[in-house]
């Protein structure tokens, strides 16, 4: 039976006889290596961002997917205990009102109590679809992001900015599941999205703060527009109507 040792380089493994593949990957090496390099990025992009964007502008496109969705996992973990938690709280909450109602209070109450799996259930599914979209939106908003790359005369690639796009994740995915807190994650993400963007993409720094501004700029603009779009169709149909009906 051929055997196979295994040395591991930054991205890839080579082979080498003589070697139980199985007993190595058991022993707990390969996993302890890269919980390590886990943990050391995350360390990394929190508390010197600029230098960690360096040190991993060589690794692939793999390895940043693959370290975006061990800490997407993991706040998926985190993020449906957190929903399903304040979800049941909720539903209590409105069984407790509804039970003091006088006359059928009891009795309405009894029988909304009958849907607290479907509430479970609920939460765990749109949580599920939380997990999903982001799996694939890192791709798109890496790919929106690289447009504004160019347009600020990136010259580095898109594989480059859907790395930094998923590694500028890092913040959001950490602490995005606290309710209130997380904003600050959200925050923290835009300011990796800049520093990434000067080292990844060798330029300036108020470039790469064009790059992140500008989309925002304009998807303020987009929803400041369809607003007024809606209420202006809101007063037409609100004009039609007879006064009755005011």
């Amino acid at each position: 039976m051929l055997r196979f040792k295994t040395e591991q380089s930054s991205d890839t493994f080579r082979f080498f006889p003589n070697r139980n593949l199985t007993s190595y990957i058991v022993s707990g090496r390969y996993d302890t290596r890269m919980l390590d390099d886990l943990v050391a990025n995350m360390k990394g992009f929190i508390m010197s961002p600029s230098e960690t964007f360096v040190k991993t502008r060589e690794k692939s496109l793999g390895a940043a997917y693959q370290y975006y969705i061990a800490l997407l996992v993991i706040f998926t973990v985190l993020f449906g205990i957190v929903t399903v938690t304040m979800g049941l709280v909720a539903f209590n909450s409105m069984i407790g009102a509804l039970a003091v109602i006088p006359i059928f209070g009891g009795l309405i109450a009894g029988g909304a109590s009958k849907f607290m799996w479907f509430v479970i259930a609920l939460d765990v599914f749109c949580v599920y679809l939380v997990f999903v979209a982001a799996l694939v939106g890192v791709f798109v908003a890496g790919l929106l992001n690289h447009v504004f790359v160019l347009m600020m005369d990136g010259k580095k690639g898109v594989e480059q900015t859907l790395k930094t796009t998923m590694y500028a994740s890092t913040p959001t995915l950490l602490i995005g599941w606290i309710p209130f807190v997380g904003i600050l994650g959200y925050i923290w993400t835009l300011v990796l999205l800049v520093l990434g963007f000067k080292e990844t993409q060798d330029m300036k720094i108020e470039y790469a703060a064009l790059v992140v501004l500008v989309p925002i700029v304009l998807l303020l603009i987009l929803v400041g527009l369809g607003s007024g779009v809606i209420l202006a169709f809101m007063d037409a149909v609100a004009a039609l109507l007879p006064k009755s009906f005011m």
